[in-house]
């Protein structure tokens, strides 16, 4: 791993003590500034990260993916994506701040693991692996009828 990305805490302190120590308050017009790749923040589940520009370059989707989003928050395109764990334990070490307005819980909080976001019950019947087979059926059953 590159050296910048190495961020140790400081000896006796754990990374969330250390990180949450130097999070501050940050509007979303702050925020909006820093949208170039030498100067990109981007806000995920309301926590703001600044991105160091070797990691951009290292990251494996490229600069581009990151900086057209630069300022902005993000937090569905990063979702979309389904970062593994890993990614999401990176992407902790460059919190810098919470979105103004955010709950308690962002002062301190991480990047959420995957199993964190599964467990939110978001409603969904269930249908979505089936989905394909389901629509296969039905056309296949209206081009019997068509055709017969």
């Amino acid at each position: 791993l590159p050296r910048s990305q190495s961020a140790l805490p400081p000896s006796g302190a754990t990374m969330a003590e250390t990180e949450a120590k130097a999070r501050r308050e940050i509007s979303l017009a702050e925020l909006g500034k820093h949208n170039k790749e030498d100067d990109c923040w981007l806000c995920f589940h309301d926590l703001i990260v600044a991105l160091p520009k070797d990691f951009l370059e290292e990251h494996p989707g490229g600069p581009d993916v990151i900086t057209c989003l630069a300022g902005k928050d993000a937090t569905s395109d990063y979702e979309d994506i389904a970062h593994s764990d890993s990614a999401r334990e990176w992407t902790s070490k460059y919190i810098i701040g919470y979105k103004e307005g955010a709950d308690e819980e962002a002062k301190t909080k991480m990047m959420p693991k995957n199993s964190e976001l599964s467990d939110r019950g978001g409603g969904g019947g269930g249908l979505g692996p089936l989905l394909p087979a389901v629509l296969v059926v039905i056309i296949a059953v209206v081009a019997y009828f068509i055709f017969k």
